[in-house]
């Protein structure tokens, strides 16, 4: 890959300048996911099948670094994160933002006991939701990401956002995000609000979210036939919840979403969970149904996974997954790039997808 040097040094003095405002010190993340996935395609219309290395078979890859300072019980911090992929496909390199530098995070906050402020760009409060509570942690293969994130249009960054998340009361949170006009890579120009509310108590965790967007696309016109490609107006409810039964973890999430697309709206039910076999051994398993009444839409995916622990931050993982499409629309059917042969099911059509990989994480 050609370096950018001139991102290179804005990254440099970036970091430069936040380790001295921050002097208590910085602290550096990064997961790191990569490995081999056998896909094929069989039913109505072209079968195919391919194996290729891919970036993110179960979570994205990203780095990042933290500074902060405490003052008075006061926590001011910065910071910044890059999501990016191992190999080089075509299109875009990096994971979640286009080439953008700092794609993931590029934010200012403040946290005390009143709450978090953070200004700048930053996850989406209400895809928290969805990793909180989907079956399979929110895996690119096999879980909900493709119908709610996909097909549903639910965004998992959002630039130039401010939000608060208010500190735990009786078990209960609550958080609210607002995004204001703003241009993006495409010069797509993009506004709406989330909220998201939450409650813990001993094993069990249950969380609401709703979120609004509006998308303007001001550049693409040309190449953009639909009315769907000017403007993409979306709504959409997330319900979902994680209970943990001793070496159990049961886990369920229900979505409701409409735009362009899904007028009638996309609803997306899923459950299943985890178990932890040993401290080196895991599984999880889920199973999910989307459906809509525009074009006969419905899609089951059935998924496991199995994780071996080889260290404290490192594991090998291995992953099966079925994605069924039986209405009569196209659909995605996995959320991890590059796309493995191609990024839709057409109606009719069966996707299996083997994936081996290993994931390494260090916070």
């Amino acid at each position: 890959m050609k370096i950018n040097r001139s991102r290179v040094l804005v990254v440099s003095a970036l970091a430069l300048a936040s380790a001295q405002a921050f002097a208590d010190g910085p602290s550096f993340y990064a997961l790191v996911d990569g490995g081999i996935a056998s896909s094929s395609i069989t039913g109505a219309g072209t079968t195919a099948s391919k194996s290729e290395f891919v970036t993110g078979g179960v979570v994205p890859t990203f780095a990042g670094l933290k500074f902060e300072k405490t003052d008075s019980g006061i926590t001011y911090g910065v910071q910044v994160e890059q999501g990016f992929t191992l190999n080089s496909p075509s299109g875009s390199f990096y994971s979640f933002g286009n080439g953008d530098l700092l794609n993931r995070q590029k934010n200012f906050y403040i946290s005390s006991g009143a709450g978090k402020f953070v200004f700048g760009v930053q996850g989406n409060i209400a895809f928290g939701n969805v990793l909180m509570a989907d079956p399979r942690g929110g895996s690119n293969f096999g879980s909900s990401l493709a119908m709610i994130d996909a097909n549903g249009g639910l965004n998992t960054v959002d630039n130039a956002s401010l939000s608060y998340t208010s500190p735990s009361m009786s078990g209960f949170t609550v958080a609210a995000q607002y995004v204001p006009e703003s241009s993006t890579a495409s010069a797509d120009v993009k506004t709406g609000s989330r909220a998201a509310i939450g409650y813990s108590s001993g094993n069990l965790t249950l969380g609401l979210s709703t979120y609004t967007s509006q998308i303007n696309n001001t550049v693409n016109l040309t190449t953009c036939v639909t009315p769907g490609c000017v403007n993409k107006d979306s709504t959409g409810t997330i319900l979902g919840f994680n209970y943990k039964m001793g070496v159990f973890t049961l886990k369920g999430i229900s979505a409701s979403q409409t735009n362009t697309t899904f007028t009638s709206a996309l609803t997306t039910n899923g459950v299943g969970g985890s178990y932890t076999l040993s401290d080196k051994v895991s599984f999880d398993l889920g199973y999910y149904n989307a459906t809509s009444s525009i074009g006969n839409f419905k899609v089951d995916t059935t998924a496991l996974g199995a994780y071996y622990n080889l260290g404290k931050d490192l594991k090998v993982y291995a992953q099966y997954a079925v994605v069924d499409n039986k209405g009569s629309s196209k659909s995605y059917w996995n959320f991890a790039g590059p796309s493995i042969i191609t990024g839709d099911l057409t109606a009719g059509q069966k996707a299996e997808t083997l994936n081996v990989g290993l994931l390494f994480s260090y916070f």
